[in-house]
């Protein structure tokens, strides 16, 4: 049995349902003329008046901020253009996750389309370890050593040694990312951009490496391109910043959901904003038609993120450039095989850690934290977030790193109040370094202080989540009567895409449905998908990754469930969990 979907008891989840003001549901369904579950998802996200839900339903990219309304934007972009007139080389320095590579493409795309040169140099993940290391610096200098301007992209914030390192030889610096900051700001950096700068606008406060970037490259082109030239630049950029917001788990509301929804309408088209690449990538992902955030996820994001885990990220720089149809099919191929590689590698550490994990229950009450020697580097978050979304709590899962030392990646629930960076710093007297966000974080430590940070990290959850509680809690939007579900409902709902972070896709329940047979399990490699009908609905429901569903036809069951369509563009129902109706 896959130990992910150990049996587990029905509910499985906390269930409450969202609160919405009645007046602010009335109003907003009667001067939109919109359906009144429509209105209380809007009410429930905080959106409250007319204009505010015109604005958040239909979003706009006139409404984006100009981009020197990013503390350090226009400074980064003066510093850039300047060394692009006297005609310096520009090293972009990036991340090898999707979020990193595609802020390194979309910078470098910018200054080659005005007029500069930029190599691209990403960090060997195995040996060099994450963001603007001292080694990884090295070998970039080495490789590239005519460079006078390093701009990092989605890293180096906490990195200030290396910033001074290149200083030191001559070297400016320019620093853009967006993770937590865990020491002063890097002082021998040229300019610096970071979205959690105190004076940075709120829509802009959540961004991405790649979202940096793409404001940054907004501002090159407004002052080194004609508007025409500008607007096509801004255009071709637009899904590989899409790409990256949705990937990186940052909340898609703010500037963000405009440039995702955006970005997917280009994604969507059939030519993909014009990006040879990018179309490859999606005929490879079995991506047709309109393209969701969920698709992204799920479709596009794992996909570029191989190549960074078990592949190189060269492979994905190749195809975001490459103009030929026939090697753009062949990379995504690539891409393709490192995702099966991928798949295969993190399934096995998944197996392995389950087996540990029960183990260490006494010992660690309100953690998990695993080592294994042999995991390979590029699966340790995946397992991570696997373990978390099984046990409900904060989960390291850590390797054999660069110099001796463990490196791990840290994964805490999506809960209110879980922020994983506060126990990891009550811990960096044990740490190397740390750096990251609140649901995702990196991490290396020596191996014999192992077992005390395995003890203090624990404590420290504890303390910093005390009283919250790690149940998976599903914040229903609204209930229905059988009669309400509907093709123009569904149709409805899908005006509040894209969905993800902070704007979750629309929860929906129903009481009482009745099984018109016994669930059937199916998989190909696995029966823990399970397909059902019920007789109030014409929908066919579907249940994902329990191995147990212990119901039978008859039976009566309250349902939590999200709106889906399948291959064919038939509307169904998908189950996030059931409970036999009272």
């Amino acid at each position: 049995m896959n130990r992910d979907t150990a049996t587990r008891p029905w509910p499985a989840c906390r269930w409450i349902t969202s609160e919405a003001d009645a007046d602010s549901v009335r109003r907003l369904a009667e001067d939109l003329a919109i359906p009144a579950t429509l209105a209380r998802c809007l009410a429930a996200r905080g959106v409250a008046t007319s204009e505010a839900a015109e604005d958040f339903l239909h979003p706009r990219l006139a409404n984006c901020l100009l981009p020197d309304a990013l503390p350090g934007a226009a400074q980064a972009a003066e510093i850039i253009g300047r060394h692009v007139e006297t005609g310096g080389p520009i090293v972009v320095f990036g991340d090898f996750d999707a979020d990193g590579m595609m802020a390194s493409a979309i910078l470098a795309e910018a200054v080659a389309t005005i007029g500069g040169r930029a190599a691209v140099f990403i960090p060997d993940r195995s040996t060099e370890g994450y963001g603007f290391t001292l080694p990884a610096l090295e070998r970039c200098l080495r490789e590239h050593p005519a460079a006078t301007l390093v701009v990092t992209v989605d890293c180096g914030i906490s990195q200030p040694d290396s910033c001074d390192l290149a200083a030191s030889r001559g070297v400016a610096v320019v620093i853009t990312d967006h993770h937590a900051l865990t020491c002063p700001l890097p002082a021998s950096a040229a300019a610096v951009v970071y979205p959690e700068h105190p004076e940075t606008p709120g829509a802009l406060r959540h961004l991405c490496g790649a979202g940096v970037a793409f404001k940054i490259a907004h501002q090159l082109a407004r002052r080194h391109l004609d508007p025409d030239a500008g607007r096509a630049l801004v255009q071709r950029l637009l899904p590989m910043a899409a790409i990256a917001t949705v990937a990186d788990l940052v909340p898609l509301v703010g500037e963000n959901r405009i440039v995702v929804g955006k970005g997917l309408d280009m994604i969507g088209s059939n030519g993909c904003g014009g990006n040879v690449g990018l179309h490859a990538l999606k005929m490879v992902s079995g991506l047709f038609g309109a393209v969701t955030a969920r698709s992204i996820a799920f479709g596009i994001a794992p996909r570029i993120n191989a190549s960074g885990r078990v592949g190189t990220p060269r492979t994905v720089l190749e195809l975001l450039r490459t103009p030929d149809h026939a090697e753009a099919r062949r990379l995504a191929a690539a891409l393709e095989d490192n995702n099966a590689e991928r798949r295969r590698q993190e399934t096995n550490a998944v197996d392995q850690a389950h087996a540990v994990v029960t183990t260490q229950a006494a010992e660690q009450a309100h953690s998990i934290v695993l080592f294994h020697e042999g995991w390979h580097p590029g699966v340790v978050g995946l397992v991570a977030s696997r373990l978390v979304g099984v046990h409900g709590k904060p989960v390291i899962v850590a390797t054999r790193g660069e110099e001796g030392l463990v490196r791990g990646s840290a994964r805490g629930p999506e809960l209110p109040g879980v922020d994983i960076m506060k126990p990891l710093a009550a811990c960096s007297g044990l740490l190397v370094k740390y750096g990251g966000h609140r649901v995702a974080a990196g991490l290396s430590l020596r191996e014999e202080d192992l077992p005390r940070f395995r003890a203090a990290f624990d404590a420290a959850c504890g303390e910093a989540f005390a009283g919250v509680d790690f149940r998976r809690t599903l914040v229903i939007d609204d209930w229905l009567a059988p009669g309400d579900v509907t093709d123009e409902l569904e149709t409805a709902l899908q005006l509040l895409e894209p969905c993800g972070m902070d704007n979750a896709e629309p929860l929906l329940g129903i009481r009482g449905l009745t099984l018109r047979s016994t669930p059937c399990s199916f998989g190909r490699a696995r029966k823990d998908n399970w397909e059902m009908s019920f007789h109030e609905i014409p929908w066919r429901g579907m249940l994902f990754r329990r191995e147990d569903f212990p119901f039978a036809a008859g039976d009566r069951l309250d349902v939590v469930f999200t709106f889906s369509r399948d291959s064919h563009d038939e509307l169904q129902i998908i189950l996030k969990d059931a409970a036999r109706a009272s």
